[in-house]
């Protein structure tokens, strides 16, 4: 009996080992991807990127708030048409990067161009006409 008992106890510790031991969900180098690292998605990085725009134009400028609401409604229509040109690929961390940047109250008086983060090194430039053989998305 003793022996029996023995074996359940190394047993036991053999289950405590690998449930202490084994990876968790979301742990560095578990299983699955970061989903920062993968495609931005064109319209609501551009409505926002371009209502962003908007705001800190209006917020620099002093513009009234008609002018920047009706800014920001063109800014979502213009944005159904665009698409990421050729060979452009930003990733979801680059989009919010820019985003995150735009956002900050530390860049409000720097020109939109000029944030590093939203240069077109860092993220593509939105061309509105659609290239040959490829329809807008």
């Amino acid at each position: 009996m003793t022996a029996g008992l023995s074996w359940m106890r190394r047993l036991a510790a053999c289950m405590l080992v690998c449930l202490v031991l084994g990876p968790t969900p979301g742990s560095v180098g578990s299983c699955g991807g970061d989903p920062l690292d993968g495609p931005a998605d064109l319209e609501s990085y551009c409505k926002e990127r371009e209502q962003l725009i908007c705001v800190r134009r209006a917020m620099r400028e002093k513009l009234p708030n008609v002018t920047r609401d009706n800014c920001r409604y063109d800014a979502i229509e213009l944005c159904s048409s665009r698409f990421w040109k050729p060979g452009c690929a930003p990733t979801e961390r680059e989009a919010r990067a820019c985003l995150n940047a735009l956002r900050s109250f530390d860049t409000l008086q720097t020109p939109e161009d000029k944030i590093d983060e939203c240069k077109t090194d860092a993220l593509c430039k939105l061309p509105t006409a659609p290239v040959a053989g490829r329809g807008a998305k």
